[in-house]
């Protein structure tokens, strides 16, 4: 097995305690460190092969990396805020999906990459559904 995969579900664990404990800043950190994770990988093998797909891939994660980098700003309940995490629940959500599919399409990519993915596909779904139907706390900044 591939010690990558163990290091990469450091960040996904973390994720995956955000949205257990419905805490925003590990939600986010766990997306952010797999965003930075997989951005330099990606830009490894650009460098190393100077293929397109690859600069494309970092590009993607980086965005990734930019739209979940943690903060401390809680849920106060306004529409603006509830607008944009919606808008990087889906985000997250797409990115992932779209790894699925980067990930299936490189043989040099354990399997288990396929998963992880998943996972981070659907916590955002999670977030999405506590976010919209109001059962995320509403805390003071």
């Amino acid at each position: 097995m591939d010690p990558m995969i163990f290091i990469a579900s450091v960040p996904v664990l973390i994720a995956l305690y955000g949205v257990i404990k419905r805490q925003r800043f590990f939600f986010l950190m766990g997306y952010f460190l797999y965003g930075i994770l997989v951005f330099g990988a990606e830009m490894q093998k650009f460098i190393a092969e100077d293929e397109l797909s690859h600069l494309l891939v970092a590009g993607l994660w980086g965005l990734q990396a930019i739209l979940a980098f943690p903060n401390k700003l809680n849920y106060d309940g306004t529409k603006v805020f509830k607008s944009f995490a919606l808008k990087t629940f889906l985000s997250l959500f797409a990115i992932n999906l779209i790894g699925i599919f980067v990930v299936k399409g490189d043989e040099t990519v354990p399997g288990m990459a396929v998963y992880l993915h998943g996972i981070l596909m659907v916590l955002p779904a999670i977030g999405f559904y506590l976010m919209s139907t109001n059962k995320i706390p509403i805390k003071e900044n």
